[in-house]
């Protein structure tokens, strides 16, 4: 009797164990992109339809983190993001975005 309750004391434990390890904090993303537009928009000056536009992009980038990526593709990730926001801004817009200390990493992770 003791081998079996012992037995599922640590069943229960390596369960609860393994879904500790699954859960991770999902992000609302509409929230979140804001946010990144908004802090943009404290270094930069952008019309309404490139707003739109980039809102589209970190929602995009909130979703995929949403997916629970491996740090690979979290890396994958933040290049793509900056080589678009590299193409969407003129030199200018992103050296004032990269001397925005901690800009860029927040734009991109």
């Amino acid at each position: 009797m003791k081998n079996l309750l012992g037995a599922l004391v640590l069943f229960l434990a390596f369960t609860v164990n393994a879904n500790a390890q699954e859960t991770f904090k999902k992000l609302d993303e509409k929230v979140e992109a804001k946010k990144n537009l908004v802090a943009l928009l404290e270094v930069v000056t952008i019309d309404e339809n490139l707003s739109l536009a980039l809102i589209g992009l970190f929602e995009y980038k909130f979703s995929r983190l949403n997916e629970n990526l491996s740090a690979d593709s979290k890396i994958e990730l933040a290049n793509i993001i900056e080589a678009k926001l590299r193409a969407t801004f003129t030199e200018t817009q992103m050296k004032s975005i990269e001397n925005k200390k901690g800009l860029l990493k927040k734009l991109t992770n």
